[in-house]
């Protein structure tokens, strides 16, 4: 393979060229085996786009390919209503007969003609169930308005969100919203209260204060206690609403649970529903009513509560917004279809096909074998110079060996 130009018949030559067709031979063989052996080895990455992917190619495209499949948005921001929905369910006296303006004008109409004590249910009774009405119309505008709000507000994702990622995200939302529409409540009612409180505004039902006018035409107010608890000092003194003998003025029945105090509020909030959920206790009040305007009412149902108790206070109740329980609903399709991804691409590594291996071998031999070509035969006259340069200096030095050794 590598011939004299002119042919020569000098046997040094032939050898040396015989020599490096062998090796020549032998290299190239080895490195077609390595070429071929570290093609069909090694891992190459493969990276395939798919246009307009639906959600069912994405999802079974997620399942296979988790780690490197993007699909690019179309749509980045998102508004949370075209993917979620809130719902609530309220404290079950919203919904109730008890709050209702045929039950209010019930406690109206129904009551004993005469003057009733202010701690009477006939008549404190009136106030109790219409304050009851606001904060279920209060809780109720209070989460619409805050919900309006939300869904106005946007998801933003420059790629589609996974279904489990997505999930977690819109729950994280939903619990921040709750929370917030929640505390939000609290502090503003906190603040009237203690506005109200602060300031000892006169009650209209005469419940803190009462007034009393003297000879000079002057009106004094003079705050009312409430067992040992007096409104000039506290606005939250109460206890529990009676119903007195129209006579004697005698207690006949305390009302479990419903409390009269220095500001209808106030008392609310301390006052429970246990009696409610008792047909034995609300038939015992509407004996004491006119018996002509007798109204049929439906308990309270024990098995619809959730977080709450049969004696839970009514500030435990609009502590929580009178919400019994928060309900999500997440529309993954309806997230999919507003990102509108317009290509889907992923990536996975496997070995070389055999075409693949044949061609590369092939791209690379014509190039090995021009390497080879050059730096064989170079080599092997490199080496031939070398031993022979090795061989001609042992050769002269030899003699000069031997007659040191005859010498001595």
């Amino acid at each position: 393979m590598f011939p004299s130009n002119p042919p020569s018949t000098d046997q040094h030559q032939l050898r040396n060229q015989r020599i490096s067709t062998r090796i020549f031979i032998i290299l190239l063989t080895l490195s077609l085996a390595i070429l071929v052996l570290y093609t069909s080895l090694a891992n190459v990455t493969h990276t395939v786009s798919i246009s307009s992917p639906t959600i069912a190619q994405y999802s079974q495209l997620y399942s296979t390919y988790p780690q490197t499949l993007s699909c690019a948005c179309t749509d980045i921001s998102i508004d949370y209503d075209k993917f979620l929905q809130v719902n609530y369910t309220l404290h079950q006296i919203c919904t109730s007969t008890f709050i209702t303006d045929e039950w209010i004008g019930y406690l109206y109409n129904a009551r004993p003609t005469g003057t009733l004590n202010s701690d009477d249910f006939r008549n404190a009774g009136l106030f109790i169930f219409q304050a009851l009405n606001a904060f279920c119309q209060l809780s109720t505008q209070t989460i619409s308005n805050q919900l309006t709000q939300f869904y106005s507000s946007q998801y933003v994702s420059a790629s589609v969100t996974p279904l489990e990622v997505f999930q977690t995200q819109t729950q994280a939302f939903v619990s921040q919203f709750t929370s917030s529409v929640t505390k939000d409540f609290i502090l503003s009612l906190s603040t009237i209260r203690k506005t109200t409180q602060s300031n000892a505004l006169l009650n209209g039902q005469l419940t803190n204060y009462y007034l009393s006018g003297d000879i000079s035409n002057n009106v004094n107010a003079y705050p009312l206690t409430y067992g040992d608890c007096g409104c000039k000092f506290s606005a939250v003194c109460s206890y529990e609403l009676v119903i007195y003998n129209s006579t004697s003025k005698n207690v006949q029945f305390t009302v479990p649970g419903i409390y009269a105090g220095c500001y209808v509020i106030e008392a609310l909030l301390q006052s429970n529903l246990q009696c409610f959920y008792n047909a034995s206790c609300i038939n015992e009040i509407q004996s004491y009513f006119t018996y002509y305007l007798s109204m049929n009412l439906t308990t309270l149902d024990t098995s619809l509560l959730v977080q709450f108790r049969k004696n839970s206070t009514i500030e435990e109740v609009v502590d929580e917004l009178m919400v019994e329980k928060w309900n999500s609903s997440i529309v993954y399709d309806g997230y999919y279809n507003e990102c509108q991804p317009s290509k889907c691409s992923y990536s996975y590594e496997t070995r070389n096909n055999v075409i693949y291996i044949v061609t590369t071998v092939i791209g690379l031999v014509g190039g090995l074998v021009t390497v080879l070509k050059l730096i064989v035969p170079r080599m092997v006259r490199l080496i031939v110079f070398c031993i022979r340069r090795c061989t001609v200096n042992r050769n002269a030095v030899l003699p000069f060996i031997q007659l040191q050794l005859l010498v001595h």
